[in-house]
């Protein structure tokens, strides 16, 4: 499977930096699990050389409140016509022309709705091998475009680093000017992640509150006459138990394949889930080796080597539709019961006429960690400004993207998660036509998505790279916890220097 092959969980594309330190299932998942797109693509361009990046400190996201849900327009307003037809350049997540995925959607939107109403047209560059470093290649070049994804923990992940280098440009004066762009009804906790230094610089158009999102075999479960709590109102030792009747070794039936490792996604969900952080809120030092988060890896440990709910973590999968691989490739295969990632996922589960399963899929919030805790993280992508030129017809741009009607539509037009608002979140045709999960997400987490943590000297891939490329050793039953932490700890936190 190709990098450009990535199964939308919110995550996007990481850069390749990222892809060397996971291996397995990790990787097989990472990929699969950006689920904007449902078959495999040609493998990408070979990358330009980047920029190294520079040091800068990150701003950490507070929890979202619910009050903006209360702000939700019912209708978003249409784009405001330009005096003259204006052409706009959008560098995008690579797959303009994929049959799904989040670019191919926002092509389709641009030409069905928004240039029809704002006489704008919107040329849209794809980004090879993702936007982050594409980016890079053209600031140096001095031939940005007008506007451009921007990439927070994939695509990249260069996004912030860009704003703090000036390739982004502030929002802030086209927000206040704009009486009709309501900033209050986006999901905080990742707004704050596009805001650098007190600036906003994108705007979100697709979140998640990370890869606590169970998605299960409803034959399977049925025949074992086991019910899975949707709400996710169990725990993680109910949760054993009902796996293991859903194994049958005879059968090459498994019962659960934890859906990645590594850092930052998966990794962060896992260590969350137990009270653990992966950065310390400065973003300077790296926490994993704590007892709750040493817990938390232990346990993704004991899915597979205790009790066996998997015969082998880095599993190679042949013969699955659409040539998945990894968890979701045996699950579509049926031979595996439960598997997690992030909603995005729903928007191919459960589309009219799938052709990737044959068979009725339950989604459901993941049962809780220790002491009730649940891991969650927001993650996501946005867009901003990189010229000025043309920033009102970009701002356009912009707003439209980004509104309820997208939020809601790119579900359904095969771009994986949702927009990043609470009405959209909420949104009753959501809810009855694809599931209710998002609501169910929405309750369970009254004060928003975890926090985002980000390295301080902006260098994450590098970082993840490193911790993953230990840690695995572990998830490969080669090294101790121990000795696995604690190398993964060192490289890690000298990388933070």
């Amino acid at each position: 499977m190709s990098v450009t092959n990535l199964k939308d969980i919110g995550m996007g594309r990481p850069s390749r930096r990222r892809l060397l330190g996971i291996g397995g299932s990790a990787l097989s998942l990472l990929l699969a699990a950006c689920g904007g797109e449902a078959a495999p693509a040609a493998a990408p361009a070979k990358a330009d050389p980047t920029k190294a990046p520079a040091a800068a400190a990150p701003t950490t996201a507070p929890a979202p409140t619910a009050a903006a849900a209360a702000a939700a327009p019912t209708k978003a307003p249409a784009p405001a016509a330009a005096t003259a037809p204006v052409t706009i350049e959008i560098l995008t997540r690579d797959g303009v022309e994929a049959p799904s995925g989040h670019s191919q959607f926002f092509n389709n939107q641009a030409k069905k709705n928004f240039t029809p109403d704002s006489k704008i047209t919107v040329q849209f560059v794809d980004a090879k091998p993702n936007v982050g470093e594409k980016l890079f290649v053209l600031a140096a070049a001095n031939t940005l475009p007008d506007g451009s994804w921007f990439g927070v923990v994939a695509d990249g992940e260069n996004g912030r680093e860009q704003a703090q280098k000036g390739i982004f440009k502030p929002l802030d004066d086209l927000i206040k000017q704009d009486s009709r762009f309501e900033k209050n009804i986006y999901f905080k906790s990742f707004m704050d992640v596009l805001a650098v230094a007190g600036k906003q610089y994108a705007v979100p158009i697709h979140t998640h509150y990370g890869t606590n999102v169970l998605y299960y075999n409803k034959n399977l479960t049925d025949a074992a006459g086991v019910k899975i709590p949707d709400d996710g109102s169990w725990t993680i030792d109910e949760f054993i138990e009902i796996a293991k009747k859903l194994t049958k070794k005879e059968t090459d039936q498994w019962g659960f394949w934890p859906g990645g490792t590594g850092f930052s996604e998966f990794g962060a969900f896992w260590v969350r889930q137990f009270g653990g952080e992966y950065f310390d809120e400065e973003g300077k030092k790296l926490l994993f080796d704590s007892a709750e988060a040493r817990a938390g890896l232990e346990w993704v440990h004991s899915t597979v080597y205790k009790h066996m709910l998997i015969d082998d973590i880095n599993r190679k999968i042949e013969g699955a539709p659409l040539g998945l691989t990894g968890p979701r490739g045996l699950f579509a295969m049926g031979k595996l019961a439960m598997h997690n990632t992030t909603p995005g996922l729903v928007a191919e589960y459960k589309k009219p006429g799938t052709t990737e399963v044959n068979f009725p899929v339950g989604i459901a919030l993941f049962p809780k960690g220790k002491d009730g805790k649940r891991g969650t993280q927001a993650s996501g992508s946005g867009m901003g400004l990189t010229k000025v030129d043309k920033q009102a017809a970009v701002w356009e741009w912009l707003k439209f993207v980004s509104n309820k009607d997208n939020g809601v539509e790119q579900v359904f037009g095969g771009a994986g998660s949702p927009g990043g608002r609470i009405d959209v979140w909420n949104d009753p045709k959501l809810l009855k036509e694809r599931d209710p999960i998002y609501s169910a997400i929405i309750k369970a987490f009254p004060q928003g998505a975890g926090t985002l943590r980000l390295p301080a000297n902006y260098k994450l891939g590098q970082v993840n790279t490193a911790v993953n490329t230990e840690l695995k050793n572990y998830f490969d039953n080669k090294a101790s916890l121990a000795d696995a932490v604690s190398k993964a700890i060192q490289v890690g936190n000298e990388l933070l220097k």
